[in-house]
């Protein structure tokens, strides 16, 4: 990881929704936490809503518990359309906070754990919405499907003593 890292602390933990096997999360990044992100949720929108893909938009995402467990990073790495590197730190100190990341972790172990993010906390309402109505054009149009299967293993570090 980079050391000049952008951090921001959640404003909350993800929502999710379980769709049969699959856990999605959905998380609220807002648009200016780092450059690069802005044209990310831009050019995601237009892709999903004219049909055609121009340079499309690629982020990676990873978990990292920090050494003391009091913190877990979700570190966003975008490619395209321009690059960015944001951890968006979430605390992980009390126990139903933990519970929740090893939580995560094992139902990885049986089915996908995806993840979207959205501008705001709106937005997340908004798309729960639009799953609950299956409307997959607005749901696409309000974010970015960053990863379909994220892997979650190093959440299991929660389950034992820190460092």
């Amino acid at each position: 990881m980079s050391l000049d890292l952008t951090t921001i602390d959640a404003e909350a933990f993800p929502l999710f929704t379980r769709l049969g096997p699959s856990l999605m999360l959905m998380l609220p990044v807002d648009r200016d936490a780092v450059p690069g992100l802005d044209e990310a949720y831009t050019e995601a929108s237009l892709d999903s809503t004219t049909g055609i893909q121009d340079t499309g938009t690629a982020i990676d995402a990873y978990w990292k518990v920090e050494a003391d467990h009091l913190h877990v990073l979700l570190v966003l790495k975008g490619r395209t359309p321009k690059p960015f590197e944001l951890a968006v730190r979430f605390p992980s100190s009390a126990e139903d906070e933990r519970q929740f990341f090893t939580g995560l972790a094992a139902h990885a172990e049986t089915g996908p754990v995806s993840l979207s993010i959205y501008p705001d906390k709106e937005d997340v309402g908004r798309a729960v919405q639009a799953l609950a109505d299956q409307e997959a054009t607005l749901f696409t149009s309000l974010g970015i499907g960053v990863e379909s299967e994220m892997h979650c293993r190093t959440l299991l570090r929660l389950s034992r003593s820190p460092r």
